[in-house]
């Protein structure tokens, strides 16, 4: 119930947007150049927006000094597609094409740098490699010791 309305919540306002373009491109412009500077700013918007989210994920990864929320596939061909839209925008001289992908190649390069700066490192509070019930003998502290040192990658 809670996931039906979180897309209902995301769905409906993509919807609205995409059929007020619609009815303001064909019905307050008359001209085949004015509807595609209106409708190609709208889509400049949303290209650069749809590169800027991976930037919460991002936050993410340097606050837990894990990759376990950004997928490296995602992180490569987002760059990759970005960098031959942006070369086809430019040689094609369509700066609607070339803009955001302007803005989203070097996202992508920040991506990855970020991914390999951190994919070394494990999950911050995940579980730990050693199984706590065969080490009854240890102390809690020298537990405590023993999985700090793991995430900080120093074992």
């Amino acid at each position: 119930m809670i996931v039906q309305r979180k897309v209902a919540m995301i769905t409906i306002p993509v919807i609205l947007v995409f059929c007020i373009t619609a009815i303001i491109s064909a019905f307050a412009f008359h001209d085949h150049h004015h509807r595609k500077i209106f409708v190609g700013s709208i889509g400049l918007v949303a290209s650069i927006a749809m590169y800027g989210s991976p930037l919460v994920v991002v936050k993410k990864v340097i606050e837990t000094k894990s990759v376990e929320f950004m997928p490296f596939y995602l992180s490569l061909f987002s760059f990759l597609a970005s960098s031959l839209w942006m070369t086809y925008g430019l040689l094609g001289h369509d700066l609607f094409l070339a803009s955001p992908n302007l803005v989203g190649s070097p996202l992508g390069i920040l991506q990855l740098v970020i991914y390999f700066k951190y994919r070394k490192r494990g999950i911050m509070g995940g579980p730990h490699k050693c199984d706590i019930e065969k080490n009854g003998d240890k102390t809690e502290q020298q537990l405590q010791v023993m999985v700090a040192e793991d995430t900080n990658g120093k074992i």
